[in-house]
C-alpha cells in the first residue's frame, strides 16, 4: 500500500518505522519523512514538537526508530497514536562524520525509493546502517556499504574491483561489498569512495544529493 494511495479515505495501519527526514511545519510542528516496513515512505504529522516538555520531541528527530499505530482522515499526513520509541537518533546526530554519512544516506534513500511501495528489504539495510554508525567507526565506510547495497536493491547494480588492501575509492567500494559492515583500513580513502558511490548514485537517478558537500568538511 502506497503513500499516495494511502490519501483516499481513512488510514489505520501500525508499523515499524524510521524517520529519513525532517522539516519544520506550522508554529509548534514538524513534518516527518517516514520509512516504514511494510508500507512504504510515508510523511508524519508531528505535532507540538517544538514545545519544551512536548511527549514527541524525541520521534521528531532524524534517524529516531519506532513503533507505532499511524492514523489519518482523507489526509496527507498520518498522526502516530501512542507510539514506542526503540532507538532516538540523538546519539547519531552528536558526531558530525556520523551525522554526515547518516544524513547521505538518508537523503539517498529518499531520493530512490519516492513513496509509491513497500520498500522491506531496504528498511533493514538502513537499520543495520544505524547500528554501525557509532562514534568508534569509520562512518563514510558504513555508508558506502549501504549505498553499494541500496543501489543494488532498487535495480543498479555494479561489481567493483576488489583488494584486501584498497589502494582506489573503487577498490575500497569492491571491499565494501565483500566484507559489508567491517571497520575499513584507511579513512581517507573511505571518504573518497563514500564520494565516489555518491555521484554514481546521482548519476544513476538523475537527482543532487546536498549531503554530499557535507563529507568533506571534517577532515579525515
Amino acid at each position: 500500500m502506497s503513500a499516495r494511495k494511502l490519501t483516499i479515505g481513512m488510514i489505520d495501519f501500525t508499523d515499524k518505522c524510521v524517520v529519513l527526514k525532517i522539516s519544520d511545519y506550522r508554529e509548534n510542528d514538524r513534518l516527518a519523512k517516514v520509512l516504514t516496513a511494510t508500507h512504504g515512505m510515508v510523511a508524519v504529522l508531528l505535532r507540538g514538537v517544538k514545545k519544551t516538555k512536548a511527549k514527541l520531541k524525541p520521534f521528531a528527530q532524524e534517524f529516531a526508530v519506532f513503533d507505532t499505530r499511524l492514523t489519518a482522515n482523507k489526509g496527507v499526513f498520518l498522526t502516530p497514536i501512542e507510539p514506542l520509541l526503540i532507538q532516538d537518533g540523538f546519539s547519531l546526530c552528536t558526531d558530525l562524520k556520523v551525522f554526515t554519512a547518516a544524513s547521505v544516506s538518508a537523503e539517498a534513500t529518499v531520493a530512490a525509493l519516492g513513496d509509491d511501495e513497500p520498500h522491506t528489504q531496504v528498511f533493514v539495510e538502513f537499520l543495520k546502517l544505524l547500528k554501525e554508525l557509532q562514534p568508534n567507526c569509520d562512518p563514510y565506510y558504513q555508508a558506502a556499504v549501504y549505498m553499494t547495497r541500496l543501489l543494488k536493491l532498487t535495480g543498479f547494480y555494479r561489481e567493483y574491483t576488489y583488494s584486501d588492501e584498497p589502494l582506489t575509492p573503487v577498490q575500497m567500494l569492491g571491499l565494501a561489498q565483500k566484507k559489508g559492515y567491517e571497520k575499513a583500513p584507511d579513512r581517507d580513502l573511505s571518504r573518497r569512495a563514500l564520494k565516489y558511490i555518491c555521484s554514481e548514485f546521482q548519476r544513476n537517478f538523475d537527482i543532487g544529493l546536498k549531503s554530499v558537500d557535507s563529507i568533506d568538511l571534517y577532515g579525515k
